[in-house]
């Protein structure tokens, strides 16, 4: 649609900027399914809490959120627990006057929420405490990289050269039996991540996983733990304490099945070419990463172009990979599904906290015109894309990227595929309060519904995303060829795409 069809518009993740100031007629609350007219809406707006002490600070913070946050009743949020299990730890930063103890607290506090968009985001002036925290909590490295197979046993997938795994012996594919006096499981399913600064906000229980296990190997320089092994081809188990060594955090990420995008990624949003027969495309955001406040018309010409020319040369299939994307713009994910659908079909309706009345109300703004309607459409639109198409998804897959895989799944010819699901996190993050310290805490204050108003994609009691349709293993097979830098998803994908034929 090239520039016109952009103008104006917002991202999911500055949605304030849709709707603040708007003077509405149309929405409903969430509780019903069809809307019935509402005046005076208005949205919540940022506050700051920075001039107080840490302990007000926080407790004006937590009324705040608890009262706007979107997803309390879906997810069972039991705030004054929260509140009361975060209190000392505040206090105690609070008399200490300590505000690595104060980020820790608040650290440990967003992550007794399941919900990727609940964060404390790293920003110019947290960037030095942030990471000086993340360097004396997690800065040394045990020189291997672990695993946690379908099966559920753990196993080494990567060792560090020169490491202190590869010093005592370690190989890769060796099978760990006890960490630190401790089953391995247990002591994966015993980490807690609110206590890492460096963990990802999870909304899961398979990316908890994928967090404790990667962690687990991560502790402050010169810590200890011994590890109970069996090599591959080995029959004697082996034990060996090892002692964490500085890394300079190049092995945060050493083995990680969602791992950070690249540098290049993040250059290039987006990049497509030919396998074989087969058209790919990867879309590392769905919004100018530098600039979110800029339409992505770029964005979609480019997307556009190279379907275009897949089309023109007659590829029989598209692989999506939108693994590790940001998301971003909303209308930017409704109009790729549309080039991949046939006839209109619903993508979302929303409801906000409406800070005129305390409540949540249902109110869906069409970012493409400015309208209140009942729902957002996937409008189908040129270039169309009729063949078969997979979706390459990890947990780092968030917000309206979610929504994209979401649109794919439902395709009669498409499929979702991955190691693991997306994060679950599907909600519209523009809730914003400023502590001290420049701390900002970011979460929803608006979900996407269904017809029937039920919450979509947002995980709920452990589970949420959106699941592979064709999962690939954790095998020993898989997860060391993975490491070894093959690009088993993608792999899949094309397997998938022929059998389609």
């Amino acid at each position: 649609m090239g520039k016109a069809g952009f103008g104006g518009l917002r991202s999911r993740v500055a949605v304030a900027l849709a709707i603040l100031g708007l003077s509405v007629c149309g929405g409903k609350p969430a509780a019903a399914a069809d809307p019935a007219p509402v005046s005076g809406f208005r949205l919540a707006e940022p506050a700051d809490f920075s001039a107080l002490g840490f302990v007000e600070a926080f407790r004006s913070a937590h009324r705040k959120f608890a009262t706007e946050y979107a997803f309390t009743r879906w997810k069972n949020v039991d705030w004054h627990a929260l509140y009361r299990r975060t209190l000392p730890a505040v206090e105690d930063a609070a008399r200490s006057r300590d505000e690595a103890a104060y980020f820790r607290a608040l650290t440990a506090y967003v992550a007794g929420i399941d919900d990727g968009h609940v964060s404390l985001p790293r920003n110019d002036a947290t960037a030095p405490l942030v990471d000086a925290v993340v360097r004396r909590q997690s800065g040394g490295s045990f020189g291997l990289g672990l695993a946690m197979l379908d099966d559920g046993r753990v196993i080494v997938a990567k060792v560090a050269p020169g490491g202190p795994a590869e010093k005592v012996g370690v190989e890769p594919g060796a099978v760990v039996l006890e960490w630190d006096g401790l089953p391995v499981s247990q002591a994966v399913r015993g980490l807690d991540l609110g206590a890492h600064v460096a963990a990802m906000r999870v909304a899961t229980d398979e990316y908890r996983r994928l967090e404790q296990v990667r962690l687990l190997t991560r502790a402050p320089v010169g810590a200890s733990a011994r590890l109970v092994y069996r090599n591959p081809a080995a029959a004697a188990v082996r034990a060996a304490r090892l002692v964490a060594v500085d890394d300079d955090l190049r092995g945060l990420d050493l083995f990680n099945l969602a791992p950070p995008p690249t540098a290049e990624d993040e250059r290039a949003i987006i990049a497509a070419r030919r396998i074989g027969d087969d058209g790919y495309i990867r879309l590392s955001a769905l919004a100018d990463l530098k600039d979110l406040k800029r339409a992505p018309d770029f964005i979609w010409d480019s997307y556009a172009a190279a379907v275009d020319g897949f089309n023109r040369a007659g590829v029989h299939g598209l692989v999506l990979d939108l693994r590790g994307n940001h998301g971003g713009y909303d209308v930017l994910a409704e109009m790729i599904c549309g080039s991949l659908y046939d006839r209109p079909a619903f993508y979302e309706a929303t409801v906000f906290f409406d800070a005129a009345t305390g409540r949540f109300r249902r109110i869906t703004v069409d970012d493409r015109t400015g309208k209140v309607v009942d729902a957002l459409m996937i409008e189908p639109q040129p270039p169309h894309f009729r063949g078969p198409v997979a979706v390459l998804v990890n947990p780092r897959t968030i917000s309206s990227a979610e929504g994209i895989a979401h649109c794919i799944a439902a395709r009669p010819n498409g499929a979702v595929i991955g190691f693991h699901g997306t994060r679950g996190s599907f909600g519209l993050a523009g809730g914003e309060a400023t502590l001290p310290g420049g701390i900002t805490l970011h979460y929803p204050f608006g979900r996407a519904v269904d017809r029937r108003g039920v919450v979509m994609i947002d995980s709920r009691n452990g589970r949420g995303g959106v699941a592979p349709t064709v999962r690939v293993l954790s095998t020993r097979e898989n997860i060391l060829a993975f490491a070894s830098g093959d690009d088993v998803e993608l792999e899949r994908a094309l397997h998938w795409l022929r059998e389609s034929r």
